[in-house]
């Protein structure tokens, strides 16, 4: 992965075989905490979701990113979590396929909005949820609703950023269908 200053990403990976990489409730939420320890400083975080075999992130890079940092903190980030799922299913080898995925999106272009969209839905088309304001491992949630306190998110970045209605986004999203295979590649 090559990560550049000021630029938006998708970097997302999933399990080994598509085996499970989160197990409990815990294991969610201690995932989100390595998210907030290891990307936060290198970047903000739009949009994320922990899926039971995948997960998906939306970054925009820092001004000022240091070569490689970003790309070795990330590294670090799943080499932790995976020993600690490994120690807790009494498991060993890979849990996440070898090469985790940073697809950088065109900022002069809609496929970060389609992107940030894309990675919210994905709870609604695994048939996880009826509503995707019940996926509580999604930032989906903090944008549905009022509350604009959140530690990994930052909701006025992703509305600059974006350029997205944050108070219609609920409304907005419930009727959006991806066009076409714009992210096919990134189906899991």
């Amino acid at each position: 992965m090559n990560f550049e200053s000021n630029k938006f990403y998708h970097v997302y990976n999933r399990g080994n075989r598509r085996i499970p990489i989160f197990y409990r409730n815990e294991n969610y939420l201690f995932f989100l905490e390595k998210i907030k320890r290891h990307v936060l400083g290198h970047a903000k975080v739009l949009a994320y979701c922990l899926m039971p075999n995948h997960f998906h992130l939306l970054i925009f890079t820092n001004q000022d990113l240091k070569d490689k940092t970003l790309n070795h903190d990330i590294g670090i980030m799943l080499r932790s979590f995976t020993r600690a799922i490994n120690k807790q299913e009494s498991q060993v080898g890979s849990l996440f396929q070898q090469a985790t995925k940073a697809k950088c999106l065109d900022s002069d272009d809609s496929y970060p909005l389609v992107c940030f969209n894309y990675i919210h839905l994905n709870p609604l088309r695994a048939g996880l949820v009826k509503n995707l304001i019940d996926w509580e491992y999604s930032s989906y949630p903090v944008y549905a609703s009022d509350n604009s306190k959140h530690d990994l998110i930052d909701r006025k970045s992703t509305q600059s950023l974006l350029d997205i209605d944050l108070a219609n986004y609920r409304s907005g999203l419930i009727g959006y269908i991806p066009q076409g295979d714009i992210f096919k590649e990134h189906l899991i």
